[in-house]
């Protein structure tokens, strides 16, 4: 006998009886969306007629083999499959159809690591199961952003119940930006407002503007002192925003510009030594700035140059091996910088490493892959992983760099190709990866433990050359860009 109660709080708490224990599933939730597995070696499904789709997602919480679940509400058929859609399956547009599919196993203790989630818009199903008749009960409380419980427990009892909780997390609306763009910067301030600047919307742009997460409204604050789009913005060690380079709709620039988050102004710092823009920019342990590479309008650059806070003044370094614009970069561990990919001509693999302790650059292996435009992302176990980007195509092929052994290795590829895309490190260490040409709203996860790509829920909207930041509650913010290369976006979304 099931014994089912229902609170109306955002969240909906289900308490059963059962003769087994259950685990948890983090799923993603798509409307509209129907989960056919085509492939030879997929598993046959189990199909039931349900009451809704509240009875589908319980069926395949007790199903101890069910990943992806799909509820036709035109007549209650519920489809529970034992694959999931990044392993065997398409997921195809299908009106009437909603489609669930797991991200994740996680126990109930492990829900209190996905405090980031935006309670008020997923669903937590928590299921209480009696195992061997025992008396033993657990009580769950839930608020916005966290998550407390406590278990009792019958003296008499010689074993305890578990409760297992099934999470959908998904995209939801925001604040809109006072002014479409693309090709901005967006840079998460000490006070954990977000700072936007410059970009294109069919001029280019010197406004700049604050999302407040504690309020989801952006305010305009004072522009910066020059026209920029393809600039670079960097977070310094006092907090202050290093604006470098760009081009302001005519020409390259070499000026800088610093913004002071208290008091919300602008102060022009030193030039660089050359114009750029489409160049990359590192924060160095030492609190330096090293920029590289680019386009200076009249040819790709090899050049490099550190810039300090402390004298306001940039200084010329080494120059990398090979010209390269629209490469990646990321900081290593050892505190050595890697540059990867590009363009300059031809599309690049090679990739090379600065340390800044002899100023000098050294070649290391090849990608295995050229490609321009593509997204770096340093994992929590040291390595790189790089996705997507440009080859005349967008490529959905993914790869991880292992600075112990200076290899590249080929991970799982992306189920969308991406360029244009923007790519996040969660707080659970998985990268969360947006957009894109080829993408449009398609969202997905990268598992380092597995290696594998999982689709998520789409975006509110389609959209490339978009930003992404990761607040300091842990949401994820993703503002701007442009759908169908001509519409341009004000919109922002949570995740």
């Amino acid at each position: 006998m099931r014994n089912i109660i229902v609170f109306f709080m955002f969240i909906i708490i289900i308490t059963q009886s059962i003769s087994q224990d259950t685990r948890t599933l983090l799923l993603t939730k798509f409307n509209n969306v129907q989960y056919q597995c085509t492939d030879p070696g997929c598993s046959s499904s189990t199909t039931m007629l349900v009451s809704n789709l509240r009875a589908c997602e319980i069926a395949c919480l007790l199903n101890t083999d069910c990943r992806t679940l799909t509820f036709d509400q035109s007549n209650n058929q519920c489809e529970l499959f034992t694959d999931i859609p990044s392993q065997y399956g398409s997921l195809i547009s299908q009106a009437d159809f909603i489609t669930l599919t797991a991200i994740d196993n996680k126990n109930l203790l492990a829900c209190k690591y996905h405090q980031h989630y935006s309670f008020p818009f997923s669903l937590v199903l928590a299921v209480t199961t009696a195992i061997n008749g025992t008396t033993a009960s657990m009580t769950t409380t839930l608020s916005l952003l966290t998550k407390t419980s406590s278990t009792t427990s019958s003296s008499s009892s010689t074993t305890s119940s578990t409760t297992t909780a099934v999470a959908i997390r998904v995209w939801s609306a925001t604040g809109s930006m006072s002014n479409k763009r693309n090709y901005h910067t967006a840079s998460v301030l000490t006070n954990g407002k977000v700072l936007v600047t410059g970009g294109f919307n069919t001029a280019v742009l010197n406004s700049a503007e604050l999302y407040d997460p504690s309020t989801a409204i952006w305010t305009n604050t004072t522009a910066m002192s020059t026209l920029r789009k393809f600039h670079i913005a960097t977070i310094l060690t006092n907090g202050n925003v290093l604006i470098s380079g760009g081009n302001d709709g005519t020409n390259f620039l070499a000026s800088a510009e610093l913004y002071n988050s208290s008091t919300g102004t602008w102060t022009t710092t030193g030039n660089m030594e050359i114009v750029r823009g489409a160049h990359i920019a590192v924060l160095l342990t030492n609190g330096k700035v090293l920029v590289s590479g680019g386009d200076s309008g009249s040819g790709y650059l090899n050049n490099a140059a550190l810039y300090d806070p402390s004298t306001s003044t940039w200084t010329a370094v080494s120059s990398m091996n090979g010209k390269r614009v629209s490469h990646v970069a990321c900081i290593l561990v050892n505190g050595n910088v890697l540059v990867a990919g590009g363009y300059n001509g031809i599309y690049l693999a090679t990739a090379e490493i600065y340390n800044f302790s002899t100023n000098t650059w050294t070649n290391t292996t090849s990608m295995n892959y050229a490609r321009q435009m593509s997204t770096i992302s340093v994992l929590s176990n040291g390595k790189i992983l790089v996705a997507g980007g440009d080859h005349g195509v967008s490529l959905n092929v993914a790869e991880l760099y292992d600075p112990s052994s200076s290899t590249w290795t080929v991970t799982g590829s992306m189920n969308y190709a991406r360029t244009g895309h923007a790519a996040i490190i969660l707080a659970n260490g998985k990268v969360l990866v947006t957009g894109g040409y080829n993408g449009n709203s398609a969202a997905e996860l990268y598992d380092p433990l597995t290696g594998n790509w999982t689709m998520i829920g789409n975006m509110t909207a389609s959209r490339s050359y978009h930003t992404i930041s990761k607040l300091t509650n842990g949401t994820i913010l993703v503002a701007g860009g442009v759908r169908n290369s001509t519409m341009y976006l004000k919109s922002a979304e949570l995740y």
